[in-house]
C-alpha cells in the first residue's frame, strides 16, 4: 500500500477520537472512503471492552436490510478478531425492524391475524394499489398517488411535505377518506403493513405514553449509520430515545443524501448539533478510497451544486502524499453516438482484462436503464465479456417469478398471507377482478383470508370463477406440501418446471430455465429465495460465494464462479466500490432526467448522486456524454449534463476505439499503488 504508516496513524487517531467519545449525542460526518465503518466497528468494541456495556444494551442500525447485514458482519468480524466474543449479542438491524420488534413485544401487532409482512414495491403496485383503484374507480397512477400521499404523511407528519411530488390534480379529502376506509380492512385481511407506516405507528404509540421504547429495547447506546437517508419520522423516533437518556451516535454524510423519494432529508444530519447543542461533532476528511484525480472531480461537482446549509468539509485523498504519490486517472470523453460510446467502453474493458485486471474490479454505472443498458450489453456481448447487469430483476418481477417466490416464502412461513395472495393472482387467466372479489367477500363475511386456501369453502359465498381460482391455488399448495427449503434446485427443478407449466405456459418454463442456467444447481431453495428477494448485487454475490465455498469443500475440483463486470444504477452502487468506473450518458434529459430538471432541489440531489457515483472509483474514472441519441424513436441532438463542467475535466472528442496503451499503463500503475 502506497499510503504511509504515518498517514494511517494520523487518520486512525481521528477515527478513534470519534469512536471513543463519551458524550450522550455524537455526530460523525464521514465523506466517501474515510473509514466510517471502521469507526462504528471500533465504537462497538470500545463500548464492550472499555466501558463494560452489556452487548444487549447496544443497538446499531442502518438504512437497508443489505446495509445492516453488511454492518453486522463487519462489527461481529472486527470484535471477534479482537477477542470480544460477546459481540454476537449486539443487535444490528434496520430501523423498521427495530420498530416492528417494539410493536410486536408490546402486543401492537396482535391487531393482525399473524405477524404482518411489509409489502414491497411490486406488491404495493400489483396488489394494494391495483385493488384500491378497482374498489374506488380510479386509474393505477392515481391510486398510487393517493397511497403515496399517505406514506408522505406517515414519513413526515405533514400533508404535502417537502420532497413530495405534488400531483397535477391535488389529492382530495374524499380520496383520502376512501383510502382510509380501504386501507385498514385490507391490511388486516392480508396481515400486512405498508413501508411508510411502521415507524409512524411506533412513534405515535410512544408519544401517547403507551410504549416505553427504552424499557422494551433495553438500550443504552444506539448507533445510527447512513443517517442522511432517514426521514423526519425516523428522526422523531431517535429524538424520543434521546429524551429518554439513550446515548445516540449518528454517522453519515449530507453530500450522500440521495433518497428524497423516500422522504430522506439531509437537514436531519445538518441540524443535529443545533437541535442538540451539547453534541460532539467529528469529521472524517482523509479519503483512503479515491485517488486525487477521482476525488477532485467529485468535490468539484458537490462544491458547485449543494444546499445552503451543507456541513463544511475539507475532504482530501491520502494518495496525494502517499509513497509513491498516486494521482489516479480521470478521463472525460465526447462521443458522437451511444453506440460509439458503448463500443469504446467494451473495447476498453476487454483491454483492461487482457492486462490481468479482474472483471470484478470494473464497474459501469448508468442513470437510465431504458436508454442506456441494451447498447452497452450489446457491445459487451459482441466481445464475449461477462457482466452482471441485475437483469434477473426482470425474472423476479414477472408473474411467474413472483409466483415462484411466493412458493418459497410459504415454505418458510405458512402464515405469509401476502404470499398466498400472490400465489392466487399471478397464474394465467386469474384476473384482478377475481382476486379483489375474493378478498372483498372474505372481509364482508367475517372470514380469515388464509383459511380460504386450506379449509372447505362456505356455500354460496364465492362465484364459480372465484372458486376455480381458489382451487387452482389449493392444487399448487398440495403439490408443495412436502417440499423443503433445504432441498436443492437440482432436486426440485423438474417439479418447478411442471408447476410453472401448470399455472403458466412453456414460455415461462423456458424463462425459468434460462434464469437458473447461471446459478449453481446445488443452490438450496432457501438460498434461491434469498437470492431472488434481495435487490443488492453485493448480497447476491455473497450468496453465490458462500455456495461456492460450501460446494468446494465437498468437491475441490470445482472452479470458482467467473468474475464479471458490474453494470448498475447510480443508486445501486451506493456502498460499493471498484478500481475502475465508467460513467456514460452524462446528458441533459438522461442525467438529470426531465422530471428532475423541473425541480431545483432534485437537481441538487442529482449532483449528490453523481458525487456518490464518481467516488465509487478508486484508481480510474472514465466519464462521457454523447452528441446524439435515439430517444423514443427520434434522433435527438443532446446537451451535455450541467454537471460535466464542474468535474474540472476537459471533455475531448474520443476517436480512439479504446483506451490507449499509455492510458492502460497509467491505470495499471495507479491500481498497483493503491
Amino acid at each position: 500500500m502506497a499510503i504511509t504508516p504515518q498517514q494511517i496513524q494520523t487518520a486512525k487517531q481521528v477515527q478513534d477520537n470519534a469512536a471513543q467519545d463519551t458524550n450522550q449525542t455524537v455526530r460523525l460526518v464521514a465523506g466517501p472512503g474515510t473509514g466510517k465503518s471502521f469507526v462504528i466497528e471500533g465504537r462497538v468494541h470500545w463500548l464492550l471492552s472499555n466501558q463494560n456495556i452489556p452487548p444487549e444494551d447496544i443497538i446499531a442500525i442502518s438504512f437497508t436490510r443489505a446495509a445492516s447485514k453488511d454492518l453486522k458482519e463487519r462489527i461481529h468480524g472486527y470484535c471477534l478478531a479482537h477477542n470480544q466474543h460477546n459481540v454476537t449479542n449486539v443487535r444490528v438491524s434496520t430501523l423498521h425492524s427495530l420498530a416492528l420488534h417494539i410493536l410486536r413485544k408490546t402486543g401492537n401487532l396482535n391487531l393482525y391475524p399473524t405477524d404482518p409482512i411489509i409489502m414491497d414495491d411490486w406488491e404495493l403496485a400489483v396488489i394494494f394499489d391495483a385493488e384500491f383503484g378497482h374498489s374506488n374507480p380510479m386509474t393505477p397512477p392515481r391510486s398510487e398517488e393517493v397511497r403515496r400521499d399517505h406514506e408522505a404523511f406517515w414519513s413526515t407528519g405533514n400533508w404535502n411535505p417537502p420532497n413530495f411530488p405534488v400531483p397535477k390534480k391535488p389529492i382530495t379529502a374524499a380520496e383520502r377518506a376512501a383510502f382510509t376506509a380501504f386501507y385498514s380492512p385490507r391490511t388486516q385481511a392480508y396481515s400486512c403493513v405498508l413501508p411508510g407506516e411502521i415507524i409512524r405507528m411506533c412513534v405515535t404509540q410512544i408519544q401517547a405514553g403507551l410504549i416505553d421504547p427504552v424499557a422494551e429495547l433495553g438500550v443504552q447506546h444506539l448507533i445510527v449509520d447512513e443517517v442522511q437517508d432517514l426521514n423526519p419520522c425516523d428522526f422523531d423516533f431517535i429524538d424520543l430515545l434521546i429524551q429518554k437518556g439513550v446515548n445516540v451516535f449518528i454517522s453519515g454524510d449530507d453530500d450522500q443524501s440521495v433518497y428524497s423519494f423516500r422522504y430522506a432529508f439531509p437537514q436531519g444530519i445538518q441540524n443535529f448539533t443545533t437541535k442538540y447543542p451539547n453534541s460532539t461533532n467529528h469529521v472524517l476528511a482523509d479519503c483512503f478510497r479515491c485517488t486525487p484525480a477521482v476525488l477532485n472531480a467529485a468535490i468539484g461537482v458537490i462544491n458547485n451544486f449543494h444546499v445552503q446549509n451543507r456541513i463544511p468539509k475539507n475532504l482530501s485523498s491520502l494518495y496525494t502524499n502517499a509513497n509513491p504519490v498516486n494521482n489516479g486517472f480521470l478521463q472525460a470523453n465526447t462521443f458522437k453516438s451511444p453506440k460509439q460510446e458503448a463500443t469504446f467502453i467494451a473495447n476498453s474493458c476487454h483491454a483492461l482484462i487482457n492486462q490481468n485486471i479482474s472483471s470484478k474490479d470494473i464497474m459501469i454505472l448508468i442513470s437510465n436503464k431504458r436508454a442506456q443498458l441494451k447498447t452497452l450489453t450489446d457491445a459487451l456481448d459482441a466481445l464475449g465479456i461477462g457482466y452482471d447487469a441485475n437483469q434477473r430483476e426482470d425474472f423476479k418481477d414477472s408473474n411467474h417469478g413472483r409466483f415462484l417466490i411466493s412458493i418459497l416464502r410459504i415454505l418458510e412461513n405458512t402464515n405469509d398471507y401476502i404470499a398466498h395472495r400472490v400465489l392466487l393472482g399471478t397464474p394465467d387467466r386469474i384476473g384482478l377482478t377475481t382476486c379483489n372479489g375474493i378478498t372483498d367477500k372474505v372481509i364482508a363475511n367475517n372470514m380469515n383470508y388464509r383459511t380460504v386456501f386450506y379449509n372447505q369453502l362456505p356455500t354460496g359465498v364465492f362465484s364459480n370463477r372465484e372458486v376455480v381460482a381458489i382451487d387452482k391455488a389449493k392444487a399448487t399448495l398440495q403439490v408443495i406440501q412436502n417440499w423443503n427449503l433445504t432441498e436443492t434446485i437440482n432436486q426440485r427443478a423438474g417439479d418447478i418446471d411442471q408447476i410453472i407449466l401448470t399455472n403458466f405456459s412453456q414460455a415461462e418454463v423456458v424463462d425459468w430455465r434460462s434464469f437458473i442456467a447461471s446459478l449453481p444447481i446445488d443452490m438450496t431453495l432457501e438460498e434461491l429465495k434469498d437470492y431472488l428477494e434481495t435487490d443488492s448485487q453485493e448480497t447476491k454475490d455473497n450468496i453465490l460465494n458462500s455456495i461456492f465455498i460450501r460446494l468446494n469443500q465437498v468437491n475441490p475440483q470445482l472452479k470458482p464462479l467467473p468474475d464479471k463486470i458490474r453494470i448498475m444504477s447510480f443508486h445501486s452502487s451506493k456502498g460499493l466500490s471498484a478500481k475502475i468506473v465508467f460513467l456514460p450518458g452524462l446528458e441533459e434529459t438522461i442525467f438529470p432526467n426531465t422530471f428532475a430538471q423541473q425541480i431545483p432541489g432534485l437537481v441538487l440531489e442529482c449532483a449528490r448522486l453523481f458525487y456518490v457515483a464518481i467516488t465509487r472509483a478508486k484508481a480510474a474514472c472514465i466519464i462521457s456524454h454523447t452528441q446524439w441519441r435515439n430517444l423514443y424513436g427520434t434522433f435527438t441532438q443532446m446537451t451535455s449534463s450541467r454537471f460535466c463542467a464542474s468535474t474540472g475535466a476537459v471533455f475531448r472528442q474520443q476517436n480512439n476505439p479504446s483506451l490507449t496503451v499509455a492510458e492502460l499503463q497509467t491505470i495499471q500503475t495507479s491500481i498497483a499503488n493503491l
